[in-house]
């Protein structure tokens, strides 16, 4: 038996890609859990703004969990409550995640030494594999939206260097695990063809 769909979606900043991860989630047709790992900060009115956005433009019929942190047993919780509405005749349910980029900051900024470099990586396949894990168990699609931050320069200083370590391993799991693939450039959309090896460091 085949598991469940997982579909990755990648892109910079303001590319387009949740709003293209949404589009694919809603004609899907079926019940969605939209995971948020964003959390509104009071001190960072541009982030309250940009979260704004994100909710008026989601129906209102989608299930919002707000997750920045231990995403596999809160979604699993989550399912458990929307399962009696995903196994009706709507189609089939969909969990989107929106986004991977802040779920690793999150992650960051939880370390008591956040210039441990090991820590970072051992947490973000600790949390990323739990994630993992879980889609091949639940009868659902997962749409999981990730920033592609590795395509400039090497980081200015120690901190942006060992965050986009820890996003583009974040990043090279899911892909290992995903059936289909895409780089969101401009709302336009390249689909990743896979190695013939995984190639994680």
């Amino acid at each position: 038996m085949s598991e469940p769909e997982l579909i990755l979606y990648l892109g910079g900043t303001r590319s387009g890609k949740s709003a293209v991860a949404e589009a694919h989630a809603l004609r899907n047709g079926g019940p969605v859990l939209y995971v948020a790992t964003a959390m509104p900060q009071p001190d960072d009115p541009a982030m309250s703004e940009r979260i704004r956005r994100h909710r008026q433009r989601r129906p209102d019929c989608w299930r919002l969990l707000e997750c920045p942190r231990r995403l596999a047993p809160a979604v699993a919780a989550a399912w458990e409550e929307m399962r009696p509405d995903a196994s009706g005749g709507s189609g089939q349910a969909t969990i989107l995640v929106d986004c991977v980029t802040l779920w690793v900051t999150n992650l960051l900024l939880s370390l008591p030494e956040q210039e441990d470099v090991g820590a970072l990586e051992c947490l973000v396949t600790e949390e990323v594999s739990a994630l993992i894990d879980l889609s091949r168990t639940l009868p659902c699609r997962w749409i999981v939206v990730s920033g592609e931050t590795g395509l400039g320069g090497i980081g200015g200083n120690a901190l942006t260097r060992r965050f986009c370590d820890g996003l583009g391993l974040a990043n090279q799991l899911l892909a290992a695990r995903a059936q289909d693939a895409f780089l969101v450039v401009a709302g336009r959309l390249l689909r990743l063809a896979p190695a013939e090896e995984p190639l994680l460091r």
